[in-house]
């Protein structure tokens, strides 16, 4: 017979695999969710890109702030918003030229 006893193994790295796991489709489900409401309140619902920008903004604060995220979670929500900022202005820009 062996000595194992139930219960004595060690699972932490397996605790710490599956909440890793967890976090990245949070982060996933959460980023392709805003995403979408963005594209469809644009291109369905005809709504100017940059207020609906600052709906989605707010809303990704707002869910970051109810799922308790750190400032990693700001940051992204931050950056994509000023990379989508700078893009649409480019867009806007190089059609009025046209």
């Amino acid at each position: 017979m062996s000595a194992y006893e139930h219960g004595t193994q060690d699972i932490s790295n397996h605790r710490e695999t599956y909440g890793a796991i967890l976090r990245l489709f949070m982060w996933s489900g959460v980023l392709i969710g805003l995403s979408t409401l963005y594209i469809s309140m644009v291109f369905a619902g005809g709504m100017n890109w940059f207020t609906s920008l600052i709906i989605v903004y707010g809303l990704g604060l707002a869910v970051g702030f109810g799922l308790k995220r750190g400032g990693t979670w700001y940051a992204v929500m931050t950056g994509m918003a000023v990379m989508t900022t700078i893009i649409g202005w480019a867009a806007t820009l190089i059609a009025s030229m046209i």
